[in-house]
C-alpha cells in the first residue's frame, strides 16, 4: 500500500481545529515562532535538517522543506488549515473562483470532500500529480499570471522577472515554460498539489535551489509585510510552472482537484472522520411541501440508530428552503446522525421528467446516487412516505454480491399481472417486456451496487429513458429493466407496502402468486419499514392503514401540528374543496364497478382519479 502523506500547514500560535486522519500530517509551518505550547497532535517543522525561521518570507514552504528533509513518503502533498482539497469526482457548489466554500469544518464538509482514506486512495493514486485546480486571470481582472502579480498590492514585478531569469540561468529547460506560463491566463493557487515521490523530490531540488539564489540577489530590506512574503509568492507560480512542464512532457497522468475553503476555522478543536466501514449512506428525495413528512421519516430512522455506527443522510432536493434544512438539521443531527442537503437543479434541468398518476418527479433523483455518491460502494435510498421501525444499519450490511441492487417485490403490481389488472400484464410484456413479471421489485427501498451499476448504467442513460414518459411507474420501471435478473429480493418487511385506502389487500395482492402473498402477509406482523405507496397517506386520511404508526412518530416532531392542519377541514375556504374530494371518493365503488377491467375509459378515470387527488 502506498504511503500517502498530506501535510496541512498551521499557522504559529493559531489554536486551529485539527483533522484526525490517516493521510494527514498536521504541522505548525514556521514552529521557530511558536510561543506557546505545541498541541499533541501538531508537529513542528523546525526539527532536524530545516529553514523554519524563514517562515515569515518563504511562508508554508518551511513545512514544504522539511518534509522532503526528514520525511519518507510514496507520496508527498500539501494544503491548510482553512483550505483542503475535495476528492468528490463530482463538482460541488462553487464561488466564482471555483471554491466550494464552507462556513465551519465539520464531519459533514469532511464526507461532501470524500475524505475518507478510501476515497482519497482512489483518486490519488491514479495520477502522478494532482494540483489545486486553475483559476482563469480574466476572472482576476488580470490580461495574465504576470499582469496578475504586477497589479498585487505590495509585490514587485521585477521579483517575477529576476525569477525567469534564474530559471532561464539554472534550468534552461523550464525556461520556455516559465516564459509562457507568466503570460498565459491560467494561475494554480494556494500552493496546494500532491506528488509522487520522485517528482516531489525533482520538484523540491529545483524550487529550493532557485529560491536560494533569488535570496542572494533579491534585496528585500525594505519591502512591507506581504512584500517580504515574496519566496512564498514565487514558489506558489514555481509549482504551476513545473505542473505545466510536465504537461508538455506528456509521459506523466497530471490532474486537477477543487479547493474547499473554510471561512471560520477558528477554535481548537479535533475532528476525527469515522471510518468508511462504519458509514451508512442513506438518501432521500423531497420538496419544500414534504418537509413535514420528511421530518417524520427522519425522525423514525433516527429513532432505531445504533450508537456504534455513523448515519449519513443525503437529502436530494430543488426547492428546500434554508430555514427547512437548519430547522430539520437543528431537530435531528447527533453526533452519529448528520443531514446534508444536496440541490441537484442542474443535473436534471435539461430533462423533461414526468412522472405518472400519484408520484412526483422528485422520484427520478434516486438515479443521481449513481454520480453523486459514487464514493461509496453501496447506498440506501428510501422514499420519504414510509416509518421506519428497525436499524437500518442490518438492511445495508446486506451484502449485495454481483447484484446491482437490493429491493423486495411488489406485491401490488404482481397482483395486478396475475389477475387483478390484465392491463398490466399487457403492459408488462409490450412496454418493459420482462421475461417474469413476478420478478418485479419495489423501488421504494433500495439498497445500490453503486460500484456495480456505475458499470452497467450511466445516470444520462437512465434519465434518457425517464424522458420519454412511456413508462407508468416512472423509475420503478426503468430499474426493473435495467436491473433485471441482477436484483437481490430483500425480505418484504423491509418494504411493506401498506392497504392504500383499504383496498390494495384484499383486492389486489390477494391475486399475487402464493408465495409473494405469504411474504406480504408474514410481513404485515412484523414490519421493519411501513411504506406508504399509493394515493391515499396517513396525513391525508387518518385511518389508512398502519396511520397510527405514522402518527406516534409525527408527534414526536415539530411538524406535529403542522400536519394535523392539513389534515383538518379549518375554514370556508377549504370546505367546499374537502366536500368536493370526498365525493369524487364516493364514487370510486361505482366507477369500479361499472367501468370494465383494462378499458381505456377506466384507465382515463384512473388518471383522472389521481391527478385530483394529487392537487389537495
Amino acid at each position: 500500500m502506498n504511503q500517502i502523506k498530506i501535510f496541512v500547514t498551521h499557522s504559529p500560535n493559531s489554536g486551529t481545529k485539527a483533522v484526525l486522519h490517516p493521510l494527514l500530517v498536521n504541522v505548525i509551518a514556521g514552529s521557530e515562532f511558536q510561543t506557546g505550547p505545541v498541541p499533541a497532535h501538531m508537529l513542528r517543522d523546525n526539527t532536524g535538517d530545516n529553514i523554519s525561521s524563514k517562515n515569515k518570507s518563504y511562508c508554508e514552504l518551511t513545512t514544504q522543506y522539511w518534509a522532503w528533509k526528514n520525511y519518507t513518503a510514496d507520496y508527498y502533498g500539501f494544503c491548510h488549515y482553512r483550505r483542503f482539497f475535495s476528492f468528490n469526482e463530482n463538482e460541488l457548489p462553487q464561488d466564482d473562483w471555483g471554491v466550494a466554500v464552507y462556513p465551519e469544518l465539520n464531519e459533514t464538509m469532511l464526507s461532501e470532500l470524500c475524505m475518507d482514506e478510501k476515497s482519497m486512495r482512489r483518486r490519488i493514486e491514479q495520477y502522478d500529480f494532482l494540483i489545486a485546480r486553475g483559476i482563469n486571470t480574466r476572472i482576476l481582472r488580470a490580461k495574465s499570471v504576470y499582469d496578475h502579480y504586477k497589479e498585487a498590492p505590495q509585490l514587485h514585478i521585477e521579483d517575477v522577472d529576476l525569477l525567469i531569469k534564474i530559471i532561464q540561468e539554472k534550468y534552461p529547460e523550464l525556461f520556455d515554460t516559465a516564459r509562457q506560463f507568466f503570460h498565459a491566463h491560467t494561475f494554480y493557487p494556494c500552493n496546494m498539489f500532491i506528488m509522487r515521490a520522485e517528482l516531489f523530490e525533482q520538484y523540491s531540488a529545483m524550487l529550493f535551489n532557485i529560491l536560494a539564489e533569488f535570496d542572494e540577489r533579491a534585496d528585500m530590506g525594505h519591502y512591507s509585510r506581504e512584500g517580504y512574503r515574496t519566496p512564498g509568492h514565487l514558489g506558489e507560480r514555481l509549482a504551476g510552472v513545473f505542473y505545466e512542464y510536465l504537461q508538455k512532457e506528456g509521459k506523466r497522468k497530471l490532474g486537477e482537484l477543487q479547493i474547499a475553503l473554510i471561512e471560520n476555522p477558528q477554535t481548537e478543536q479535533k475532528i476525527a472522520i469515522p471510518a468508511r466501514e462504519s458509514e451508512v449512506p442513506v438518501v432521500l428525495a423531497a420538496n419544500e411541501k414534504y418537509v413535514p413528512i420528511l421530518g417524520t421519516c427522519l425522525k423514525s430512522i433516527a429513532d432505531h440508530c445504533s450508537p456504534s455506527r455513523s448515519y449519513k443522510l443525503y437529502i436530494f432536493h430543488t426547492d428546500i428552503q434554508e430555514e427547512s434544512q437548519r430547522n430539520l438539521k437543528a431537530f435531528l443531527e447527533s453526533g452519529n446522525f448528520s443531514l446534508t442537503f444536496v440541490n441537484v437543479g442542474h443535473h436534471v434541468r435539461k430533462y423533461r421528467l414526468r412522472a405518472e398518476e400519484h408520484i412526483t418527479t422528485e422520484t427520478f433523483y434516486r438515479f443521481l446516487i449513481l454520480d453523486l455518491l459514487k464514493m461509496y460502494d453501496k447506498v440506501l435510498y428510501l422514499d420519504c412516505d414510509m416509518i421506519i421501525q428497525r436499524d437500518i444499519a442490518d438492511l445495508y450490511d446486506l451484502d449485495l454480491g454481483t447484484n446491482l441492487i437490493g429491493a423486495a417485490l411488489d406485491p401490488d403490481f404482481t397482483g395486478q399481472c396475475n389477475g387483478a389488472n390484465p392491463a398490466t400484464r399487457k403492459y408488462c410484456d409490450a412496454v418493459l417486456k420482462l421475461k417474469d413479471c413476478f420478478a418485479y421489485f419495489q423501488a421504494g427501498v433500495l439498497l445500490m451496487n453503486v460500484a456495480e451499476l456505475n458499470k452497467a448504467v450511466t445516470v444520462q442513460q437512465l434519465l434518457e429513458m425517464a424522458e420519454t414518459g412511456i413508462y407508468k411507474y416512472s423509475d420503478q420501471d426503468i430499474l426493473n429493466i435495467v436491473c433485471e435478473g441482477r436484483a437481490l429480493h430483500l425480505d418484504m418487511a423491509w418494504n411493506l407496502l401498506s392497504d392504500c385506502d383499504h383496498y390494495r389487500w384484499h383486492h389486489v395482492v390477494k391475486f399475487a402468486p402464493y408465495y409473494i402473498l405469504d411474504m406480504y402477509e408474514n410481513a404485515r406482523k412484523k414490519p421493519y419499514i411501513i411504506h406508504y405507496a399509493g394515493f391515499l397517506k396517513p396525513w391525508m386520511k387518518l385511518h389508512e392503514d398502519f396511520g397510527y404508526e405514522f402518527w406516534k412518530v409525527a408527534r414526536e416532531t415539530p411538524f406535529y401540528e403542522e400536519l394535523l392542519y392539513a389534515l383538518t377541514p379549518h375554514d370556508n375556504t377549504t370546505r367546499p374543496q374537502n366536500f368536493f374530494h370526498m365525493l369524487i371518493n364516493r364514487l370510486v365503488p361505482f366507477a369500479k364497478a361499472v367501468l370494465p377491467k383494462g378499458s381505456k375509459l377506466r384507465y382515463f378515470a384512473r388518471h383522472l382519479y389521481y391527478k385530483i387527488q394529487n392537487k389537495r
